[in-house]
């Protein structure tokens, strides 16, 4: 078993500028152990944890790709459901039949798992799949004490002769390692994603695989494997030094050095108080039972509860998001309230966790996006390139001359590394496309194992407002756009002899004129059922003078009559149909859960305006091309941007947007885009379902 030496300093003190909060507040630890139960998933045996009971494995295809074998075009096919040319699609059926059979077999092909179920697919999984099933690619794993993980050597036929001799072949490469591209579906993410993907420190057998994920198993440079294992290597010290104090000594527990979490002080704003919280011990809760084996897992949901079971906090909420309107299939429990202060549509929490002094390791290098503004309501977009690991000098600021610090990334590896981030940094040894990725964002609290732990554990509020829907597409409850009758002064509140009662589209057997034919028929007792542009009109109805136009507005009908038997609802003062889609559709709710064409009159533009763009993709080292693409560019989208400030590199591209929305997409009647006027979200959906 191969053993290397690598010098890691135990330095918790090396946090992230955010932790110093002069404001922030320091808890001590109780020290009286609670009762401990295994709760089903999601049925209300947690407090504040809202949802159906969860039985998930994966059940779409995902794609793998092979070393580089893979272009944009793979990236846009796969979010829109299509085949990807260089991608290797992978049957979970299949490969759970394969694994369950080399189990019974005991031949070692796969990664037993003492923390997943066996049914459930890991990245590990995926790639020893690859492995059996392929003749041109051969995997072999070890265990490393050292790094309390595994590491693969690699051999890929890369032209498929046969033998893996030739030039381009691999021939046992101990520096394979993956990233992943998450599902976006219908929702076209234009900012910070390429195919690249994102870049994983994580342990291949500890992280579950998405619905509709694309993984890329891929060579990378020694020293990004060195660096990889440094991180690793610190967190196998810190689960070493984890034992319990609150909890029996025989509980499985990781402390965490530090914890911050920013609850949210208003609601649609972000920002708030840091409490800052220090050697955080957690245990597993068994959250969720169809993922994890019992007591096996401790992922971030549990550190939050188990903060919540010592009484450092005095609350945490969850909610379930299934199949999304944008097509993407989640499956998790989000966090949705911290001390009592719950998320809102797209105002909602944040969550990172890892090794403080390489949390800054990855950036998305030379994307136009990170260039320029593209217009004034952009959030996101920085004035240069952002820095990565071993990229943070080398030039002067390129949008301000009296800047000559050299403090600025130029694409080429720095000499000497940054001492806080522990970085080493060997031009020989390093490839800085290896850092041309984001780091793991896009995973959820409820499967992201730490059993591990870093040092740092980040929960933030972040309003994405403005980001991708426009600020008008906002709509919260208070907010007086839209009436939200109080369901609790009924004067005339039916109840189950109705024949009616829980059916809450009204107007399947009545309609204004039948129901109040005594005259009291008026514009406010209706709306008009055609869809409304937010962009155009507003969050309200068209105005209508002609009643037999009018229809019945269940949430109005509540005023007096009651809820009709709705249950309450689970804390969410913002939109309710984001989650309530596809797999969860409110029944007899009429034209709240359709879809309709976001093309219609009065309505949005085909591109939807400053959200889309055609996707990018030009050499770095052809001049004229990157003069033609600034010139288009500032042409169209009229940014302040200078593309050739950046030093040319070979196999190095300005890379950016992909792809305008088509004419034909259909939406939700209630989205970022429109809102239903007979089912106003979440108007109509507080007035009768009240927030429990």
């Amino acid at each position: 078993m191969m053993k290397r030496n690598i010098g890691v300093l135990l330095a918790s003190s090396l946090l992230l500028s955010a932790c110093g909060d002069s404001d922030s507040n320091e808890v001590s630890v109780p020290t009286q152990p609670p009762e401990q139960e295994t709760p089903a998933t999601g049925t209300g045996a947690f407090e504040k944890v809202w949802g159906p009971d969860v039985k998930y494995q994966l059940n779409t295809t995902v794609y793998a790709y092979l070393n580089g074998n893979i272009d944009r075009q793979d990236m846009i096919d796969q979010f829109e459901r299509k085949t990807p040319e260089h991608g290797i699609a992978v049957d979970p059926e299949k490969l759970r039949a394969a694994k369950a059979a080399s189990y019974k077999k005991g031949d070692g092909l796969y990664i037993a798992s003492n923390i997943f179920n066996d049914n459930q697919i890991t990245f590990a999984d995926v790639l020893m799949y690859l492995s059996q099933t392929r003749d041109d690619f051969h995997v072999e794993y070890q265990w490393s004490d050292e790094i309390q993980s595994y590491r693969y050597t690699v051999w890929h036929d890369k032209n498929g002769d046969g033998d893996f001799d030739d030039e381009g072949d691999v021939n046992a490469d101990p520096n394979w390692y993956a990233t992943y591209m998450i599902d976006f579906g219908r929702f076209k993410r234009e900012l910070y994603y390429t195919e690249s993907g994102e870049a994983l420190y994580l342990r291949l057998e500890e992280v579950l695989v998405q619905p509709n994920s694309g993984l890329h198993f891929r060579s990378y440079s020694p020293m990004m494997t060195k660096r990889r294992e440094s991180v690793q290597h610190y967190q196998a010290e810190l689960k070493d030094r984890s034992t319990p104090s609150y909890y029996s000594q025989d509980t499985h527990v990781i402390v965490v050095p530090t914890v911050a979490l920013t609850p949210i002080e208003t609601i649609g704003t972000a920002g708030g108080k840091q409490l800052l919280f220090h050697n955080v011990e957690a245990r597993s809760h068994n959250l969720r039972p169809d993922v994890f084996k019992k007591d096996q897992a401790i992922t971030m949901a549990d550190v939050l509860l188990s903060m919540k079971e010592q009484g450092l906090i005095e609350s945490v909420g969850f909610t379930f998001w299934g199949k999304l309107a944008s097509d993407v299939d989640v499956q998790h429990f989000v966090i949705n309230e911290i001390n009592g202060a719950r998320s809102s549509g797209f105002h909602n929490y944040v969550i990172n966790t890892g090794v403080s002094w390489a949390m800054e390791d990855f950036a998305a290098k030379y994307m136009v996006s990170q260039q320029t503004n593209l217009d004034s309501t952009a959030i996101g977009a920085s004035s240069s390139t952002m820095p990565t690991y071993c990229d943070r000098k080398g030039q002067s600021n390129p949008f301000d001359p009296s800047d000559t610090s050299l403090d600025h990334a130029d694409g080429i590896i720095d000499a000497v590394g940054d001492p806080l981030r522990l970085e080493e940094c060997d031009p020989d040894t390093t490839d800085i496309s290896d850092w041309y990725n984001d780091q793991e964002f896009h995973f959820f609290s409820d499967t992201w194992v730490m059993n591990h732990p870093g040092d740092l554990m980040t929960v933030i509020n972040f309003t994405m407002y403005d980001f991708y829907p426009e600020e008008e597409s906002k709509r919260l409850v208070g907010d007086e756009k839209w009436p939200v009758a109080d369901i609790e002064d009924a004067i005339a509140p039916l109840d189950q002899q109705h024949f009616g009662w829980g059916v809450a589209d009204c107007g399947t057997c009545h309609s204004l004129d039948g129901i109040h034919a005594d005259g009291d028929v008026g514009v406010s007792l209706g709306v008009n059922p055609k869809p409304i542009s937010i962009y155009d009109e507003g969050v309200r109805s068209y105005p209508v003078d002609d009643a037999s136009q009018l229809v019945v507005a269940p949430y109005q009908c509540a005023a007096c009559h009651g809820s009709n038997g709705a249950p309450k609802g689970h804390g969410e003062t913002g939109t309710c149909f984001w989650c309530h889609s596809e797999d969860y559709i409110p029944p007899n709710h009429g034209t709240a859960s359709s879809y309709i064409s976001k093309m219609y009159q009065g309505g949005n533009t085909p591109d939807i305006p400053n959200r889309t763009f055609d996707a990018i993709d030009v050499d770095s080292t052809d001049a004229a091309a990157v003069s033609r693409l600034e010139a288009e560019l500032q042409e169209s989208l009229t940014p302040i941007m200078n593309l050739g400030i950046y030093p040319a590199k070979q196999d190095v591209t300005w890379q950016g947007y992909w792809g305008r929305y088509s004419d034909d997409m259909k939406v939700r009647t209630n989205s970022s885009w429109t809102t239903d006027p007979v089912y106003p979200d979440p108007y109509a959906c507080v007035t009768c379902h009240p927030k429990g």
